[in-house]
């Protein structure tokens, strides 16, 4: 009986070691897998980052690109207009102004004041302007009160670009700005 037992023992320890061996050897087939495709989620995670990053750049230059044709569009619009008035560039000139606190007097100030005036062939656009008085008894519209005594110089600030028109436009008939 006791062999008979030792036997059926041993048998069944080999069926065990067997199954035991047949499980591990799964556990660790199934470990490897694992193992494998979390490291292949990983990286898919990092290629959809990496999509993700290239798709908000994309949508970033096409709406760069389309501000960039809505300008072009308006710049379009603009020189149209621009040419539909007279505004041709090759038939304008420009001279950059840039007095900066010139003590003048009245009779010097007023030809340089007009000469900034809008006209048909001549436009000022002006950055800086300021025209004071020096003395606190004269005004700016007003010439002093007293003949025995010489009005005080204006002080002026003029800055700007004074643009000037060298040729008529062949498109506007020689007409110049209205």
């Amino acid at each position: 009986m006791r062999p008979a037992l030792l036997a059926r023992l041993r048998h069944s320890r080999r069926t065990s070691l067997l199954l035991f061996s047949a499980t591990l050897a799964s556990l660790v087939a199934a470990a490897v897998w694992f193992i494998k495709e979390r490291s292949a989620l990983a990286d898919a995670y990092q290629r959809l980052g990496d999509r993700n990053q290239l798709l908000s750049e994309a949508r970033v230059r096409e709406q760069e690109t389309r501000l960039r044709v809505e300008h072009a569009n308006s710049a379009r619009q603009l020189l149209a207009g621009a040419q539909a008035n007279g505004l041709v560039p090759g038939a304008w000139g420009e001279r950059l102004i840039n007095l900066r606190q010139s003590q003048m007097n009245r009779e010097e100030a007023l030809p340089l004041l007009a000469s900034v005036q809008r006209s048909p062939d001549h436009l000022f656009g002006a950055e800086s302007f300021e025209i004071a008085v020096t003395h606190p008894d004269e005004g700016l519209f007003d010439p002093p009160g007293s003949l025995d005594r010489r009005p005080a110089p204006l002080s002026l600030t003029l800055r700007g670009s004074l643009l000037f028109q060298t040729a008529n436009d062949a498109g506007n008939h020689g007409n110049p700005l209205p």
